[in-house]
């Protein structure tokens, strides 16, 4: 979520976003009260870098009558698109390094742009050393047209070298800010005639201007000196030493102070600045699961807008802090799954709200039982075969957890950390370790007693960015650069080399283990193709598997344990590729069934007897059976239409449309045979639906009747 901007009666806001992955620019219009997509998407196409240091790469505002928004890129493309909202058709594209709809005086409804003039006369899209602007033109347009009026033009303005000019617009179109260098001050232009309203003395030493929402007060905050707040009524200052240089804060001005809303990683500092102190009056966290990207307060300081990294907007009522606010767009607090035990009854995940490993029924989802480990961003878990211990690995610690005990020891030398670890079906514990200063891979295998001891150890030589495959079962391993594959011998207690079948596929590869450990799967990049071994023999369990779609990308995939159900075969591969997941006989090679999943997580998972197939992010539970089912009965099968025709419809196998998804219900939307969902679900109740022609029978029968009525009775009047 780049930035999030309330429109003038706040009443509704715009969020814009950007994949790091594409160069697609995606804005919406939401209700402000429930969240609910109004109006969108608005998809723009960028090119270019981020330009403007310490600010995202792109921004929107409102036009002052609420049917239009303007989305600016400040990326080295430097331009605006404005939307007209109601129609969703995009209206005119416009160039410049800044922009703003002008919100009063007799320019109100324009558009207001900023050039960057050069010394020879024209514009400039890049600043550099060599080519650096000497001047800024400020320039006036209207909705829908492509050509400007000159409105005025600023010289001797600060210009940093590589890095931006200091100019910003005002939010309400009233003022433009630039700083003079060789004067040392802030100056404010009015956008009327160009004139200069205000002066404040400032040193300009790389800073960045802030505006608040109601253009009632200035910042200028820089990373050496303190940072200075004028009242543009009184002109007041009030100065104070906070780290806000490049941060995307917000300013609210209050009768006696004013409020600076100040967002660091997962939370939101708000301070009360006044002319005379300033102090941190509240922080607010946890709001989000993601990273924090933009906010955005309402006028009168009473709410705010958080967006995150993940796509995701909050609502925070400012009258009510240190409540727990719901969400409007997709905002559950999705626990990472970290994995499952064998039996697939349990898994581990965790959270970034807790410091802990929580342990989850798989059929209840609720908490059994946690881990008293602290908490890191390297934490492992490994399950033994009955379920009973697990393993939790950090970087320099491994505890084992069972009912009876708690044992816990440093396995390695020091420096060293850990890749991968499994429990042998005798309940020892295996683990690969690493080190970062070209130690080679310790495969190293530990008996777990009152007092742990390593039974045997193994010094590998494998390149530091090596993947380590290590079998759930702690029987296998698997190396990637180079390829090595080596196997348990129960009778000699150590690991030896063995070979697998075509192993030149193993390099560099996406793999996966079944669940039991006794098939190993993997995917080539080149000829989108998955293979299957046999771990005990080496040799290739059929055919390789290929994508029905040459273009999908596999994002992950999971190998089924062995099946009971003879009409599922004997072991099946789930594979995900965006935003389908498709399952296949190992064996054949026979396409099984296919499902939609648009989750943003990656990874699938088979869990109980193999009847059952877990995705994350958000965490569904599908029914093996009832996939097959709706592969056979093609009418219920559902499907999106591709997203660059119509963005959330779902339609039928004919790819008729069915029926239109909102924006926040597309990701967790209960499609047929979903069996659970981890998360605020939403669900469609298909029993009175109706298609077609017979769209009819679902109109009200009572409103009807009297809108006849009132039609014959105009009917008699105009008689």
């Amino acid at each position: 979520m780049r930035c999030i901007v309330l429109s003038p009666d706040e009443k509704t806001f715009v969020s814009t976003s950007s994949s790091s992955s594409s160069d697609i620019t995606t804005s919406y219009v939401c209700d402000s009260e429930t969240g609910h997509c109004i109006s969108g998407p608005f998809e723009s196409k960028e090119s270019g870098d981020r330009f403007f240091e310490g600010t995202g790469a792109f921004d929107a505002c409102f036009s002052p009558d609420g049917k239009h928004i303007l989305v600016i890129s400040r990326t080295t493309s430097n331009h605006a698109v404005v939307w007209e909202i109601e129609k969703r058709e995009k209206v005119s594209q416009i160039e410049g390094f800044d922009f703003v709809f002008i919100h009063c005086g007799r320019n109100k409804g324009r558009i207001a742009s900023m050039d960057w003039i050069g010394e020879d006369g024209s514009s400039i899209r890049r600043i550099t050393p060599k080519d650096h602007p000497i001047r800024i033109l400020v320039k006036l347009w209207d909705i829908g047209n492509d050509t400007s009026d000159r409105l005025f033009e600023v010289t001797g303005a600060a210009v940093r070298e590589i890095c931006i000019p200091i100019a910003r617009f005002s939010p309400n179109g009233q003022y433009l800010a630039v700083g003079r260098r060789s004067e040392n001050v802030v100056e404010l232009r009015n956008l009327e005639d160009g004139e200069s309203t205000h002066r404040f003395p400032y040193p300009l030493d790389d800073i960045s201007l802030h505006f608040s929402p109601t253009s009632d007060c200035l910042m200028a905050a820089s990373k050496e000196s303190l940072k200075c707040l004028w009242r543009l009524d009184t002109q007041e200052m009030a100065s104070f030493d906070l780290d806000v240089r490049y941060i995307p804060l917000a300013i609210i001005h209050l009768p006696n102070a004013n409020r600076l809303y100040v967002p660091r990683y997962y939370a939101v500092e708000i301070w009360e600045v006044s002319m005379t102190s300033s102090n941190m009056i509240f922080k607010i966290e946890p709001l989000t699961t993601s990273w924090i990207s933009s906010i955005c307060p309402s006028r009168d300081g009473h709410r705010l807008l958080v967006g995150s990294g993940d796509g995701t907007v909050r609502m925070q009522n400012m009258e009510d802090l240190g409540s727990s606010q719901p969400a409007i767009q997709d905002v559950t607090d999705r626990p990472e799954i970290i994995g499952f035990s064998p039996s697939g009854k349990m898994v581990a995940t965790r959270s970034r709200r807790l410091d802990y490993v929580e342990l989850r029924d798989t059929a209840t989802w609720e908490v059994v039982g946690s881990t008293d480990v602290e908490y890191k961003d390297r934490i492992k878990v490994a399950f033994s075969a009955d379920d009973k211990r697990i393993a939790v690995l950090t970087d320099d610690r491994v505890t084992r957890s069972h009912p009876e005990n708690r044992l816990s020891f440093d396995p390695w030398p020091k420096g060293r950390h850990v890749r991968k670890a499994a429990f042998q079906t005798c309940n020892d514990l295996v683990i690969c370790t690493w080190s970062k200063d070209e130690i080679p891979c310790l495969l190293q295998v530990w008996q777990l007693k009152d007092d742990s001891e390593c039974m045997s150890s193994l010094d590998i030589n494998i390149d530091p960015y090596s993947s380590v495959l290590l079998a759930p079962d702690g029987l296998t391993v698997i190396f990637t650069r180079p390829v090595l594959c080596y196997s348990w011998n129960h009778e000699t207690a150590q690991f030896d080399r063995i070979h697998f079948t075509d192993e030149a596929h193993l390099h560099a590869c996406h793999g996966a283990y079944s669940p039991d450990g006794k098939l190993f799967a993997c995917y080539s990049y080149k000829g989108n193709h998955i293979r299957v071994w046999d771990t005990r023999t080496g040799q290739l369990c059929g055919k390789p598997i290929t994508m029905p779609d040459e273009d999908s990308i596999v994002h992950g995939f999971a190998l089924s344990p062995a099946l009971n159900d003879p009409s599922l075969g004997d072991r099946l591969i789930a594979v995900y590729c965006y935003p389908t997941i498709t399952l296949f006989d190992v064996y054949t090679g026979h396409l099984y069934a296919q499902c939609w999943n648009s989750g943003s997580g990656k990874k699938v998972a088979f869990i109980g007897d193999g009847t059952k197939l877990a995705s994350y992010h958000p965490i569904r539970i599908y029914d093996i059976v009832g996939l097959a089912s709706k592969q056979r009965n093609a009418v219920h099968g559902y499907q999106p239409v591709p997203q660059d025709m119509y963005d959330g419809w779902v339609v039928g196998q004919d790819y008729k449309f069915l029926f239109w998804v909102p924006l926040e219900h597309r990701e967790v939307l209960c499609l047929p045979h979903v069996e659970m969902i981890w998360g605020r679900p939403t669900k469609v109740d298909l029993s009175r639906f109706r298609y077609g022609s017979k769209w009819t029978e679902c109109i009200d029968q009572e409103w009807l009747n009297k809108l006849e009525e009132s039609g014959k009775r105009m009917a008699r009047l105009l008689e």
